[in-house]
């Protein structure tokens, strides 16, 4: 019984060590992002798939329901498909979705283990303090910017009125600076309006109180499929953006910690039901019926397919990894995040890549 309780624990300390090792094999110098790495595995080397789940029936998570939060809408479609279509429990994992109106919130206040984000919301709070760590990149998309179609503005000028949703210093508003930054402007030159949801500041945009709205996506698409809005800029349609990660999966600093290897396995599953999403418009059409039949998503069919045809699912740690680098050296030039933390520090700190293959 000692023996084999000792073989557990260098398992598990193998484990860990590499996973450490992963998450500090970043590079950089000043301004310049570090160059990506190929992903880390957080299995030890040379491991054998038994050692490795040998490794997993030692860790505390699994012997219980693992909880995975879920606030609805389409840029978490790769979680629920992952727990309709069984991709969570080939890994060998129990796990529960529920529904959360704030998940990064719920697992920082422990009532969740994991759920999924987007990058312009969640990487601010994690720099202050929240320990959450990024593991793999869902997909692409999914906010853009938007004038009426009659205005004749084309791109972002100096002076205009640009509306945002989720507040001051929300996602939307993080993903604007981005925009207007890449365009060679700075915050003071615009006007800025915040609003608490996407359709608040579409009706700003509409009735001509902004110049610009910068939204999610999802509700806007409508208005564009109808002609009254257009895109001037696009998280998905600019080349200086489309090939970036959006959402990623954010787990528990303390859960990753303590289970490292059910942390690779819910990224896995996340990862592989991404892909599984983008393979095909059959899976996309799926997709959108088994959202729509339990509760995930409302609409129709053909909207949920068209949207989950503008963003590309399942991405590469290489491209995470140079997104959240990059999205790191941006904010803390725009004041986002604080010129006062060492970006290296910042990057090991959020990003913690896994064995996704």
């Amino acid at each position: 019984m000692k023996t084999r309780t000792k073989l557990t624990a260098i398992l598990l300390s193998l484990v860990l060590c590499a996973g450490i090792l992963a998450s500090c094999a970043k590079s950089g110098d000043g301004d310049a992002s570090p160059t990506p790495s190929a992903g880390a595995d957080v299995t030890t080397p040379g491991a054998t798939a038994p050692d490795n789940e040998a490794a997993y029936l030692a860790e505390p998570a699994s012997q219980r329901v693992i909880k995975i939060g879920y606030s609805g809408g389409l840029c978490q479609a790769a979680v629920a498909i992952a727990q309709l279509k069984g991709y969570f429990a080939d890994e060998g994992l129990n796990t529960e979705l529920t529904k959360v109106e704030n998940a990064r919130d719920a697992i920082a206040t422990g009532h969740l283990d994991t759920s999924a984000g987007m990058i312009a919301y969640w990487l601010t709070p994690v720099t202050n303090g929240i320990d959450i760590r990024f593991t793999v990149g869902l997909h692409t998309g999914c906010s853009s910017a938007f004038v009426t179609a009659d205005s004749g503005i084309t791109e972002f000028t100096k002076g205009q009125r640009v509306a945002v949703s989720g507040g001051f210093g929300g996602v939307n508003n993080n993903i604007a600076y981005r925009f207007i930054s890449h365009d060679g402007f700075v915050p003071d030159d615009f006007t800025w309006l915040a609003f608490d949801d996407d359709n608040s500041a579409l009706i700003a945009l509409t009735e001509g109180k902004a110049d610009v709205a910068v939204i999610g996506d999802q509700v806007s698409e409508k208005e564009v499929q109808n002609g009254s809005i257009v895109r001037i800029r696009s998280l998905h349609e600019d080349d200086d953006f489309k090939d970036e990660a959006c959402c990623v999966m954010g787990i528990s600093g303390a859960f990753l910690d303590e289970n490292p290897v059910a942390s690779e396995k819910i990224s896995r599953a996340v990862y592989k039901a991404a892909l599984w999403i983008d393979a095909n418009e059959e899976n996309k059409i799926e997709t959108a019926k088994l959202l729509l039949e339990n509760g995930y998503i409302s609409g129709t069919e053909e909207y949920a397919v068209h949207l989950l045809g503008l963003f590309r699912f399942g991405l590469p740690n290489e491209l995470t990894e140079a997104t959240l680098y990059r999205s790191v050296d941006e904010y803390q030039k725009l004041g986002v995040i604080s010129a006062d933390l060492n970006p290296d520090d910042v990057k090991a700190q959020i990003w913690v890549p896994l064995n996704i293959g």
